[in-house]
Parts: structure tokens; C-alpha cells; sequence
């Protein structure tokens, strides 16, 4: 009951307060509008000032080229009694009691969330009309043949994506050992030494890198690597998707392990821990979750990439593990296939297209469950 009876008096003040400060906006507007006219209106109403104004601008013109100055008088104090007025009735419209507020914010939080849930929904469905087409488009052709066999030439029925399979596993492990270490190595410098000037123009760097198109990539390591060598290989592949890796993995780390309290360092550092490893046995660990999503996530990212592949691996219609000759890849065997004139390869396209988008979503799905198991409450 106490506590009832101070929330009705808590109230009761704030509408004392309210009605108090009403009548002092009122009396200030009004005696704005009747010092200044439509530029006193400013105060309350900012489109009704703009209309005054407009408005007593064409009185006056008017009332000079077919009137007298008696006319020019009486138009500005018509002007100035509707400016007094309307900022009247517009301060007043502004007080409403608290009730008619809350309801009116409870009805607008509503709309809110109704527009938020339905921008929601708009945004899913495409989403799910590709997932169902390329389930339905895809599922039936994949069985075991698909999977261990390599591709017939055209003209054969049968035939699979093998070749495509261990390449695209072979391209995205070398990319992730060649991405992970210098790109954690990289976020953890510019976590511990964020004001330095390296540190500014490495995050400049990242930022910029992250925003250069897929291509452009292949095209860079085509030159670095590629022609040096005289040939495309898997190598140049897996170079050209590690650098697309690197900025995911670098923010991810950068942005983890900021978010972890100092006091962790400190009280490592002040049990005698070499620095190097309070990093290594403290800090990174604490962190796992963090550092560990964006690792999955940039896999996710360039699982799928085919614009650099087709300047760097190329593409082999034969099993290949070596990383100094060309390799298969799914993207880049679904572009191929979907791009020719056969029903066959069309096919093999979709089952291919199945295969790596479950593969996609499975790795979305672990960050989710490795996140939400090995997540540190601090």
C-alpha cells in the first residue's frame, strides 16, 4: 500500500508540475507570437511559423499594390491575432495528461514492433523461397555415385563432384592455416596497442581490404603468383581466399578481446606471468568464443567465392591433391556447369549448389552452438 501511495503521489506531483509548466509556455508563447508575430510562432509550431510567414508576406504585397496603409495595418493585425492563436492552441496540443501519453507511446511502441516484425518477415522470405528452390532442385541428385565419382565426359550419363569436393576442402584448409595465425597474430597487436600510429594505419588497411571486391583479389594474386609461376594451382587459390579471410578474423579477434576487463592482464601479470604468455594462457582463451565465430564466419565467407578461384586455381576436371597444379572447386564447378548448354551438368550444378549451401548453413549453425557452449560470463 505504501508503496502504491508514493507512485500515486509521485504522479500527482508530476501532473502539478505539468500543468504548472503548461501555463508558463503558454503565456511565453503567446507573448512571442504577439512581440514577434509569425517568427514568435517558431517557439510552438515550426511549419505553422513557416505558413505565417509566407502568408504575411502575400497579405502585405497585397495589401500595398490595392490598398492603403490602413489596409497594410489591419492585414498585420489579422496576421498577428491567427499567429497568436494558433501558437496558443499549439502549445496546448503538445500537454496532453499522462494517461492519453502513455497510451499514445504504448500504441506507438506497438506500431513500432508491428512494422519491425513485418520488415522482419519481408526480409525471410526470399530467403527462404532460395533455400526451398535449391533443396528441391538439389536433393534428389546427390546419392553416393555423386559423391565418389568425378565427372563423365559430355555425352556419358552419370558422373559426380569428388574432384570438386576434396579440392574445395583442400582450398579452404591451406586458406585457413595460411588466414588464422597471422590474422589472430594481427588482431591481438592492435587489441593491446590500439593507439599507436602501426596500429591506425593496420586498421585503415583492414578496413580497405575488407571492401576490396572478390575479383580484384584474384586478379592481384593472378600477378603476384600465378604468372611468376607460369601456372594456375591451388596454392595461388588458397592465397587469394586467406587474404579474403584475413579481415574477418582480424576485426573478430580486435573487437574479442577489448570487450574482456583489464583486470584479467593485470592479475596475471602481477603473479610474475611472462607477458607472452598472460596472451597466449589467459587472454586468447578467454576469448575463444569471439575469436572462434569470426574464424567459422570468414570460412563461410569464401566457401562460396568463385571470382578469384577462376584467376588462381582455375579448375580441373581431375582429381588433384597437389597445390602446384590446378584444382576443382564447388563454386567454381557450379558457374561451369550452370553455365553450359547440358541437362546433365545443369544437374550436377544443382546437386553441387545443395552441397555447399547445407555445407553454409552448418557452419553458421555450429558458431551459433560453440558460441553459446564456451561463452565466458564475466
Amino acid at each position: 500500500m505504501e508503496m502504491v501511495n508514493q507512485q500515486n503521489q509521485q504522479i500527482s506531483k508530476l501532473q502539478i508540475n505539468i500543468a504548472g509548466g503548461k501555463e508558463q509556455d503558454v503565456l511565453l508563447a503567446a507573448f512571442l507570437a504577439l512581440v514577434f508575430g509569425p517568427f514568435g510562432l517558431l517557439y510552438s509550431a515550426l511549419s505553422g511559423a513557416f505558413v505565417m510567414i509566407i502568408a504575411e508576406i502575400l497579405a502585405v504585397l497585397i495589401a500595398f499594390a490595392y490598398g492603403t496603409t490602413t489596409a497594410v495595418f489591419y492585414t498585420l493585425a489579422a496576421v498577428q491575432l491567427i499567429c497568436i492563436i494558433w501558437t496558443i492552441y499549439a502549445t496546448l496540443n503538445k500537454y496532453k495528461t499522462i494517461e492519453e501519453r502513455i497510451s499514445s507511446r504504448n500504441t506507438e511502441s506497438l506500431l513500432y514492433k508491428s512494422a519491425i516484425l513485418f520488415l522482419a518477415f519481408v526480409v525471410a522470405v526470399p530467403l527462404v523461397i532460395i533455400l526451398v528452390y535449391i533443396i528441391r532442385q538439389g536433393v534428389t541428385q546427390v546419392n553416393w555415385h555423386f559423391l565418389t565419382n568425378v565427372p563423365k565426359p559430355v555425352g556419358e550419363t552419370g558422373g559426380g563432384i569428388l574432384n570438386a569436393l576434396v579440392g574445395s576442402l583442400i582450398l579452404v584448409g591451406v586458406s585457413a592455416v595460411i588466414a588464422i595465425p597471422l590474422g589472430m597474430a594481427a588482431g591481438i597487436y592492435l587489441s593491446e596497442n590500439s593507439r599507436t600510429r602501426l596500429a591506425y594505419w593496420v586498421g585503415l588497411c583492414v578496413d580497405i581490404l575488407q571492401g576490396v571486391p572478390s575479383i580484384v583479389v584474384g586478379i592481384v594474386i593472378y600477378f603476384w603468383i600465378v604468372k611468376p609461376l607460369g601456372t594456375f594451382s591451388s596454392l595461388s587459390g588458397s592465397v587469394a581466399l586467406a587474404v579474403m579471410m584475413l579481415p574477418i578474423v582480424i576485426r573478430s579477434t580486435e573487437e574479442t578481446l577489448k570487450l574482456l576487463p583489464a583486470s584479467l592482464k593485470e592479475a596475471a601479470l602481477s603473479l610474475g606471468v611472462p607477458y607472452h604468455r598472460v596472451i597466449l594462457k589467459v587472454i586468447v582463451p578467454c576469448g575463444f568464443a569471439g575469436i572462434l565465430s569470426g574464424i567459422v564466419l570468414s570460412i563461410a565467407r569464401v566457401v562460396g567465392e568463385t571470382a578469384p578461384l577462376l584467376f588462381t586455381a582455375f579448375g580441373n576436371p581431375y582429381l588433384s591433391a597437389s597445390l602446384t597444379k590446378p584444382m576443382e572447386s564447388l563454386p567454381h564447378l557450379i558457374f561451369t556447369y550452370a553455365t553450359s548448354p547440358y541437362d546433365d551438368w545443369h544437374n550436377l550444378a544443382w546437386g553441387a549448389s545443395f552441397l555447399l549451401l547445407v555445407f553454409v548453413l552448418l557452419l553458421n549453425i555450429s558458431t551459433r552452438l560453440i558460441t553459446r557452449k564456451w561463452k565466458v560470463q564475466l
